[in-house]
């Protein structure tokens, strides 16, 4: 038994829902553990350039994260996108979720969720090695290690191959997936508050524990 975690590094409603995830995980206290598979919202054709017409409607759908989920975003995130000529493309914070995954395995939940704080909150250029660098020196992930994962071709590999798993499950970010035996079913699609994932993995659990 699993839970497979879909999400996406510039996914909002990733990052508005995190502290529920990770506050579902702690509960969980490693009993049933997260498998997270990146999602390539913004990668190849789907990247995007920052321009003033960008941060319009981005701030406006900020507000609206906030109000609705109450998760707030920050400053340097906040003035951070009026800087122009930024590639938002996700397959560079995602190849870093992948060497995490293979690097620390029980890490990759907290790293996943650094990176959306990275963005969201302190404004980072996911682009940058920089940012990874300084999560794997919060997490005492091995740096050299890591970044042997993060740069070969077996890790790009493995992020497209996660790539073409979230579009094949997942229609909204965040996905949450509980996998038992393989069968698999859907605890999430979206945002949803810590009080609703709980409620549904509980009717989960008990179905799983009678068959």
């Amino acid at each position: 038994m699993k839970i497979i975690y879909i999400m996406d590094p510039h996914c909002k409603w990733c990052y508005a829902t995190s502290d529920a995830i990770q506050q579902l995980n702690d509960t969980l206290e490693g009993k049933l553990p997260f498998e997270v598979i990146p999602a390539g919202m913004l990668a190849g054709e789907f990247s995007q350039i920052q321009s003033p017409v960008y941060a319009f409607a981005h701030r406006k759908a900020d507000a609206t994260i906030t109000k609705e989920t109450g998760k707030a975003f920050g400053k340097a995130y906040n003035a951070s996108l009026d800087e122009k000529e930024i590639m938002l493309d996700s397959m560079v914070p995602s190849r870093a979720i992948m060497a995490c995954r293979a690097t620390a395995p029980q890490l990759t939940l907290q790293f996943a969720h650094q990176i959306l704080h990275a963005r969201f909150y302190e404004g980072k250029d996911l682009n940058e090695q920089t940012v990874y660098l300084e999560i794997c020196e919060q997490l005492s992930i091995d740096k050299q290690v890591f970044f042997q994962h993060f740069s070969s071709a077996e890790n790009e590999e493995n992020t497209r191959q996660a790539f073409l798993f979230a579009e094949k499950y997942a229609e909204h970010y965040p996905t949450l997936i509980y996998e038992d035996d393989g069968e698999l079913d859907i605890l999430t699609e979206g945002y949803s508050p810590y009080s609703l994932i709980e409620l549904r993995l509980s009717k989960l659990l008990r179905r799983s524990r009678k068959t």
